[in-house]
């Protein structure tokens, strides 16, 4: 993706660099749109739009987003044609290899993004015919594991730079059953010890009188060994839901917290951070009394 950048820009400032790349993703990523929606009846009308969305920063993207709607315009079709189908006029000829040679284009540029959205846009990927088939390439001579890597590399910069929701839109929408297998991957959480900060090792195991395994939660920081998982007001362990503020890592149990942050706002260990972001209307009113006493 970096190949898309200019070679002195890349040298004399990397941290310009840095944030174009997170421009270019996120601002796209957001803004781009994969297919019709209201007031955009048409792919070339989707085109158009994203031509609109790339004009300030990528003129190059611009033009390939205008030049398609222009075809798709002047073939009279909403798509790619039907397989097999005698063109009808010149426009028609030229859909097929145009969309064709500017995925090629995009790909040798880095730009997966750009080839992603493209195939979302015209429907590149034909769906399986049926459960546990293998998706397929509408485009004659690009084949489905090339279009497979564009997704997966597209999909890993999102996560990277935590556009999750986005990453999680287009595995979700992907007609291929390989892409769309991804949401169904387990999701892990990695904790770490409020008091060091050093990362928690996890469950341990200890085994009972009959010989059986059991899984305990870690109650003690095997780095500091400080007790962890006990509630910040009760200071007892949390064996039910557990709720804790991503600020500062306190937390404890859910019906203490709800009752805390009714009339507070900082944390209740005294750290000092404000963690009721959204504080109720007699939490205000309580602070409100205070300022004129």
């Amino acid at each position: 993706f970096l190949r898309v950048l200019n070679l002195n820009m890349l040298l004399t400032s990397p941290w310009k660099c840095a944030i174009f790349l997170k421009t270019h993703l996120s601002r796209f990523s957001e803004l781009y749109a994969t297919s019709k929606r209201s007031r955009l009846t048409t792919k070339a009308d989707v085109c158009r739009y994203n031509a609109h969305v790339a004009e300030n920063l990528n003129p190059k993207i611009t033009q390939m987003w205008k030049t398609l709607a222009s075809i798709l315009d002047g073939s009279g079709l909403d798509g790619l044609p039907s397989s097999g189908a005698t063109p009808q006029n010149a426009m028609q000829y030229m859909l097929v290899p145009t969309i064709r040679k500017l995925l090629l284009q995009r790909a040798n540029a880095g730009d997966v993004q750009t080839c992603v959205v493209l195939c979302e846009v015209m429907d590149i990927i034909s769906p399986p015919a049926n459960a546990g088939g293998v998706a397929k390439s509408k485009l004659p001579n690009l084949n489905i594991e090339l279009i497979r890597e564009w997704y997966l590399s597209y999909i890993d910069l999102l996560q990277q730079m935590c556009l999750f929701e986005q990453a999680a839109s287009l595995i979700r929408n992907c007609n291929d059953p390989v892409i769309g297998a991804l949401n169904q991957q387990s999701t892990s959480f990695h904790e770490s010890c409020p008091l060091c900060g050093k990362p928690l090792m996890g469950a341990s195991a200890i085994q009972d009188n009959a010989g059986s395994n059991h899984r305990t939660a870690q109650r003690v920081c095997r780095s500091c060994r400080g007790k962890i998982g006990m509630c910040f007001l009760c200071h007892e362990p949390v064996k039910g839901i557990f709720v804790w503020c991503p600020g500062c890592g306190h937390g404890g149990h859910l019906d203490h917290a709800l009752e805390w942050f009714r009339t507070n706002e900082t944390c209740p260990t005294g750290c000092g951070h404000k963690c009721n972001l959204f504080p109720s209307s007699s939490a205000s009113q309580k602070n409100d009394g205070s300022r004129r006493n």
